[in-house]
């Protein structure tokens, strides 16, 4: 399996044979992780490490401050994306989107356009030829973040049942990084297989001079059999530019087993221009 088919198996959604990833789950160092248990009837304990909240609310403060962050409602970029297919092919980009759980991304390639929507509880991918690919739930969550990584931040700091632990001052990239792992603990009811918050878990490396966002890791899973052990998957965040008061990455770099899938600069950002429901039908 190719590395630079990734972006557009989890994002666009290309499909991967017959597989598709389950979820986009953050998983670096498993077995390094403990929790101290203050959750009755979860599988593993919620904890919120206060040295790990506390680097949060400065990240969340660097890119603009909870307030401002509230405001926004819906924002819509553009700019150019580069993908690396058999070779790089390069094209224009739009992506809309609302909160973590609808996003439009257009993708306008020279042979022809790719456009990925995710509403609630999944969405689509129609390709150029017009095919359409279902995106499902899990694979659907969260996609929002894809380019604003706060918004992620803002709802785990505001959730009593996603474990906010801190990894240290690490290395990560030949950079000194703090790490902050969101992983979401569900109830045996939940989570029957006892496996879904450690797939869902992503580790934010967040910058300990600017408080931004270097990148945000996690791992892709197919199956979900014993031997899917996951493949390695990285979104890097850099050129922050003020956007209306908010520190936004204008280029964002996705990985798989460390090679370079995706490039995405990014020209122009609005804000809150009303976009609504209709704009990401599928």
């Amino acid at each position: 399996m190719k590395a630079s088919r990734f972006f557009l198996a989890q994002y666009l959604h290309l499909p991967l044979g017959r597989s598709r990833p389950t979820r986009l789950g953050l998983l670096c160092a498993i077995g390094l992780w403990s929790f101290a248990p203050t959750n009755a009837g979860a599988q593993n304990p919620v904890q919120h490490d206060q040295q790990a909240v506390t680097i949060l609310n400065q990240t969340i403060a660097a890119g603009g401050g909870q307030q401002q962050l509230a405001t926004i409602q819906d924002f819509t970029e553009t700019g150019t994306i580069t993908h690396n297919f058999a070779e790089p092919v390069t094209g224009n980009v739009t992506v809309k989107s609302r909160g973590l759980h609808q996003v439009r991304i257009d993708a306008d390639f020279p042979k022809g356009r790719r456009t990925t929507v995710v509403n609630g509880e999944g969405g689509s991918l129609k390709q150029a030829d017009g095919r359409n690919w279902p995106i499902y739930r899990q694979s659907a969550n969260d996609l929002g973040s894809l380019t604003l990584p706060y918004l992620p931040l803002i709802a785990a700091i505001q959730d009593s049942a996603t474990s906010i632990v801190y990894g240290g001052l690490v290395t990560h990239n030949g950079a000194s990084a703090y790490d902050i792992r969101l992983q979401k603990v569900y109830t045996k009811q939940q989570d029957p297989s006892e496996n879904r918050g450690t797939r869902e878990a992503r580790d934010f490396y967040i910058d300990p001079n600017t408080f931004l966002v270097a990148s945000v890791s996690d791992q892709v899973h197919f199956g979900g059999g014993p031997h899917d052990k996951g493949v390695p998957h990285e979104v890097l965040y850099s050129n922050y530019q003020s956007e209306d008061g908010i520190m936004t990455p204008l280029t964002i770099v996705e990985t798989a087993r460390g090679v370079t899938g995706l490039t995405m600069n990014l020209s122009q950002v609005t804000f809150n221009s009303g976009l609504a429901d209709s704009d990401f039908a599928w």
